[in-house]
């Protein structure tokens, strides 16, 4: 169920009014956790007892977790959860991939498996590992009821596509009551207009401009899949951070706060500070999981690059079974690895006041900027071999059809000037809406509508994050 459909308009409309006869604080649970099913089962029905089975992996595992104090015992049943978990994740994730692998090495074709995976699955199962993982650190208390974990795991604002969730942040909210607020309404409108703009008026007029040259980059200039690749880097952040935003609105009309997702990633003047900025809620899991689990930078200079690397190969690995996936993991785990060399040597001969200057911010953006770039290609490529048909155009400049899109160039131009007028005051991203619902909020409101109706294409497409 799309955010920006008619159908997800129904959806929302009867639930925010049912939450005006419900008061009852369990009824207003399992409300919720009827409704993110609804919401998941629009897809598919069936899956919705994957989202349980997972949950209850959690939940169970936990359980046994919290009510033993016996270290062997405690780590048998957090192996268990990891176990279960992540083999659910393996087999519909990764079962065809392997199978791909094993295929070439021996030579002869096997059969592959009838899976279809399942829309936010690695989502919904980071969410419930986290749970347990904080549970045997003795970071949360355990959560005994039922009802309220499968709604951490299922709510569905965020079930497919994130913010993740961590139960330390999202469970103390289950405690109390659900009021419908004023405030919570006008602000949650905004903050989800905001992402519907993004997603439906620039990712969405880009799609199919990136989507024809990504397809066939053999046909066309260097300039024009440069053209391309640019393209996709703002499709990509409007489509994600939008979802991200859509989420956290739908959410806050409700009552709840979801973590932020984005802190304008394009601004970034190092690879390190893309991480911190661009979706921040892996990161920060990835970070949290399995960077430290693996030692962190707690073993010297060689393993903790060696931990960066793993972390972000597998971080590669978590957006999906390819190759393409791997390489991007792989050079942006080098990424991080080589500007921590730099930010150790460089203060031999670079002081504090060169790195200071304009001219020096500038450059690291620039760099920056064009090395993630350069790794949306992989990303989006559909194999590997399209991703080096595409970088020998990139680096060649070879001729072929020269396809200057111009709403490209326009919604190009429109997201850099976003981003300037955020270097300079980024925290309206949350300050803004504000509590008050005055004439300049109406005035954004209706901009953002008209926008919406005037330019957003009329098919809408899925979000990318989807097939994560």
């Amino acid at each position: 169920m799309l955010f920006t459909s008619f159908q997800f308009l129904i959806f929302f409309t009867i639930l925010f009014v049912i939450f005006f006869v419900v008061r009852k604080h369990n009824y207003q649970i399992y409300t919720l956790l009827i409704a993110s099913y609804i919401f998941y089962g629009a897809w598919n029905p069936y899956y919705v007892l994957l989202i349980m089975l997972v949950s209850f992996i959690g939940w169970g595992c936990g359980y046994l977790i919290a009510g033993s104090d016996h270290a062997g015992r405690r780590k048998t049943y957090l192996w268990a959860s990891i176990i279960g978990s992540l083999g659910i994740l393996a087999y519909f994730k990764y079962a065809n991939f392997f199978i791909d692998n094993i295929s070439g090495l021996v030579g002869r074709q096997i059969s592959y498996l009838d899976i279809i995976l399942p829309v936010g699955i690695s989502f919904f199962t980071f969410q419930s590992l986290s749970y347990t993982i904080d549970l045997y650190r003795r970071n949360i208390p355990p959560c005994y009821s039922l009802p309220k974990f499968f709604l951490f795991v299922s709510f569905f604002p965020q079930l497919v596509a994130g913010p993740i969730v961590r139960a330390s942040e999202f469970l103390p909210q289950l405690d109390r009551k659900i009021i419908i607020e004023w405030k919570n309404v006008t602000s949650g409108a905004q903050i989800f207009l905001i992402g519907a703009v993004q997603k439906a008026f620039i990712a969405n007029n880009l799609s199919p401009f990136v989507d024809r040259v990504f397809e066939q980059p053999e046909l066309y200039s260097g300039s024009t899949v440069w053209l391309a690749a640019i393209s996709y880097t703002i499709q990509i952040f409007c489509d994600f951070s939008g979802y991200s935003l859509m989420a956290i609105g739908v959410a806050k009309v409700f009552g709840f706060h979801l973590p932020e997702n984005f802190r304008m990633p394009y601004l970034a003047t190092s690879i390190t500070d893309f991480w911190r900025r661009w979706h921040i809620t892996l990161s920060t899991w990835l970070r949290d999981y399995l960077y430290i689990s693996l030692g962190g930078n707690r073993l010297g200079e060689n393993r903790t690059q060696i931990n960066l690397l793993v972390t972000m190969l597998l971080g590669g690995l978590w957006h999906g079974a390819s190759w393409n996936f791997v390489l991007w993991g792989f050079m942006h785990g080098f990424g991080l690895i080589v500007h921590k060399l730099w930010c150790k040597y460089s203060q031999s001969f670079l002081s504090d006041h060169a790195k200071a200057l304009l001219a020096y911010k500038m450059l690291a953006w620039l760099v920056t900027f064009l090395f993630v770039v350069l790794l949306w290609v992989p990303f989006r490529s559909t194999d590997f071999g399209n991703t080096l048909v595409i970088y020998a155009k990139l680096f060649s400049l070879e001729q072929g059809v020269e396809w200057h899109y111009t709403h490209s160039l326009i919604l190009i131009m429109i997201a850099v000037s976003w981003h300037l007028f955020y270097a300079s005051k980024f925290r309206m991203i949350f300050s803004f809406p504000y509590q008050d619902f005055g004439y300049k909020n109406l005035f954004v409101v209706g901009a953002l509508l008209m926008a919406i109706i005037l330019f957003a294409p009329l098919d809408s497409s899925p979000f990318i994050y989807f097939q994560f």
